[in-house]
């Protein structure tokens, strides 16, 4: 259960990361910068535990 909430806690931040990209760097996309910040976040955030659970074991 630890992990998966440390995972959680991961998905916000890369969201957060990503949003801040692309309101920043991209402006053009600002109004597309939530979803595809979600998107991307829970896309990133589920491979990486994918990757941290395939390797610790259970």
């Amino acid at each position: 259960m630890t992990r998966f909430l440390l995972n959680l806690v991961l998905m916000g931040i890369i969201t957060l990361g990503i949003y801040w990209v692309i309101i920043t760097f991209i402006p053009p996309l600002a109004g597309y910068s939530i979803p595809i910040a979600l998107l991307l976040g829970i896309t990133i955030g589920f491979f990486i535990y994918i990757q941290i659970d395939n390797r610790m074991g259970p």
